[in-house]
């Protein structure tokens, strides 16, 4: 049942990065019907039959003969052209991609990527960053997760699972990475990485991207957001794991002697 599911999961995202290469090929077609009805080159004929004549020049069987006038001999170079560019570049190399997604997962991941909206996107994902995927796929399994970072192998390493959860091996700190994980259509980003200065980069970006999105960002210094005037965001958070860690550790600490 799961492999059903996620065949028709894997084929609605191949159809959504495709759906405009099909509409231009509807267009192409229709485009030559009529072209073919104002010629007057088959007075006979009705939209039905000009429509399957200008399919069969785009799969480049022979339709037009030379008493047939110019405009069908034209479009018998031009149809098939023009379905050799719109298909060949766009329909047939996504669905290339799909059928071998498994030699070709980054790419895939990337297409898969593009479609999302609404998800979460986690950058520079070290431990902090796994516990936290970690969690929040258990909490709520259906949420998509992007995963930016630039070791390889990193869900297998994770241990994580599922079709909800993609990662794309980048630079965190890259405007195209970025939106290529699609966070200007992101609900919340986490900047998880241990580099306070790589961290403060892409959430500058991200605010560039998605004014809206919630941020949260790691920081060992909270005084380098203050300088670039981030800290002001009502949707730009900061945390310290080490900071929480202490004043919890400490309150334990400090209850136990109370106690005793």
């Amino acid at each position: 049942m799961k492999k059903g599911q996620q065949f028709w999961k894997d084929l609605s995202v191949a159809l959504r990065m495709i759906w405009l290469n099909l509409m231009l090929f509807a267009s192409l077609i229709v485009g030559g019907a009529v072209l073919m009805k104002i010629s007057g080159a088959y007075p006979q004929a009705g939209w039905p039959g000009l429509l399957l004549d200008a399919f069969h020049m785009a799969i480049l069987e022979r339709v037009a003969e030379e008493s047939d006038g110019l405009i069908p001999i034209l479009l018998s170079f031009i149809i098939p052209l023009g379905t050799a560019i719109i298909l060949g570049e766009g329909a047939l190399r996504v669905f290339s991609v799909y059928l071998q997604k498994r030699e070709h997962r980054e790419e895939w991941d990337i297409m898969v990527a593009k479609t999302y909206t609404n998800h979460i996107v986690v950058c520079g994902v070290g431990e902090l960053g796994k516990a936290l995927v970690k969690r929040i796929h258990a909490d709520q399994p259906e949420t998509r997760i992007v995963l930016i970072d630039l070791r390889p192998g990193l869900l297998a390493e994770a241990g994580l699972s599922g079709g909800n959860i993609i990662c794309i091996q980048s630079d965190m700190t890259s405007i195209e990475t970025l939106k290529t994980a699609n966070c200007h259509k992101a609900r919340l980003v986490l900047l998880a990485s241990g580099n306070d200065a790589f961290n403060l980069e892409a959430a500058y970006k991200i605010i560039q991207l998605n004014p809206q999105a919630e941020i949260w960002v790691r920081l060992h210094h909270h005084g380098l957001a203050d300088l670039m005037d981030l800290s002001r965001k009502p949707n730009l958070h900061f945390f310290s794991p080490y900071q929480q860690a202490a004043e919890a550790i400490a309150g334990h600490m400090l209850n136990d002697e109370k106690v005793e």
